[in-house]
């Protein structure tokens, strides 16, 4: 950000000569040119050191003031981003969201709200997230702040947790709780369909003297062994889940009729097996 300010008096002229040295002391007593430019560069660094972008908009719409990283965040670098309207920015942020149009929508919207600040998160196209928010300054003249933070690391997060919570640790299958889901959403659809659903519940035989014989780590290398041999037998619609402990549950949807699901069953028992 380049600021001119140059005294346009000879009142003006002698001020900034009278003045005292030192950006501090002249703000405290009569502030003079070169410290008003030492001070906005003072919040130049301030505002290039924050680790997201921001941008600050006008009553009218206009990019008045922005940092850095606002620039890195871009796809195409404008020419200047102090002359950028609002559309030409929104068009610049909506080559790298997946959804565009919902971008826009709630981007206007935010910056519509009259009071506090208003957040939303949005999908990127190379798999990461961006953080919005808009609030509105202090000043009370329609002006708006926008902030756009790099949220990939917290959607891979959340996408780390929920996988856990439905998933098994040990095999990586689908829980008990995934498993219900599953199965409540394809009954749900099974009169529409018109076709078979398949449950098929799979029992370790002698699996308990296993872990007492040979310690729980040799159980838990035959549990994994299991899963994959189940996995390998189903197609790619089906589900495989660990129902607990050394319980299997395969979920078969789309059966043209229900004896189709002996053929799996048979599979299934001679991959356990072998």
């Amino acid at each position: 950000m380049t600021v001119n300010a140059t005294p346009s008096s000879s009142s003006e002229r002698a001020a900034v000569a009278d003045a005292p040295a030192g950006g501090e002391t002249a703000l405290a007593a009569a502030p003079s040119w070169e410290a008003l430019r030492a001070y906005i560069g003072f919040l130049r660094g301030v505002l290039d050191g924050l680790p997201f972008a921001v941008a600050v908009l006008d009553g009218h719409g206009n990019v008045t003031l922005h940092n850095d990283e606002l620039g890195a965040l871009l796809p195409t670098p404008l020419p200047s981003l102090a002359h950028t309207d609002l559309h030409t920015l929104l068009a610049e942020l909506q080559s790298i969201v997946t959804d565009p149009e919902d971008f826009e929508a709630k981007m206007r919207e935010a910056i519509r709200e009259p009071l506090g600040a208003a957040e939303f998160e949005v999908a990127l196209r190379d798999g990461g997230a961006l953080a919005v928010t808009a609030s509105a300054t202090t000043l009370g003249n329609g002006w708006r702040v926008i902030c756009l933070r790099d949220a990939t690391g917290e959607l891979h997060a959340r996408r780390e947790l929920e996988h856990r919570a439905m998933h098994d640790p040990l095999t990586g299958l689908p829980n008990r709780d995934l498993l219900m889901d599953r199965l409540s959403v394809a009954l749900a659809r099974l009169g529409r369909q018109g076709t078979g659903l398949g449950v098929l519940f799979i029992d370790l035989d002698g699996f308990k003297q296993i872990n007492d014989e040979h310690g729980h780590a040799v159980g838990d290398e035959l549990l994994v062994s299991v899963a994959a041999r189940l996995r390998r037998e189903v197609r790619d619609g089906d589900t495989v889940a660990r129902y607990g402990g050394d319980e299997f549950v395969v979920l078969c949807e789309d059966l043209v009729h229900l004896d189709a699901a002996q053929p799996l069953a048979q599979r299934l028992a001679a991959a356990i097996g072998a």
